[in-house]
């Protein structure tokens, strides 16, 4: 029998942004987004789950207007 060629897997979107727009994502979503969830529940997973959540079309919008902020 032969091998299954599986393609390899190239992550999810926001794994293909930078890694200062991701921390813009991070920082809006932190201090916008989840300030009235619980501190001590917080973490960066939380606000990866919801930037994933948003898709690429709303995270790019998100990511304009932090720059335009100068976030």
């Amino acid at each position: 029998m032969g091998d299954l060629v599986v393609p390899k897997d190239e992550g999810t979107w926001s794994s293909r942004i930078s890694v200062v727009d991701r921390e813009r994502l991070r920082a809006v979503v932190r201090r916008v987004h989840l300030r009235h969830y619980p501190q001590h529940r917080l973490s960066i997973w939380e606000g990866e789950r919801l930037i994933e959540a948003w898709g690429p079309e709303t995270a790019e919008i998100v990511i304009k207007k932090a720059r335009a902020r100068g976030l």
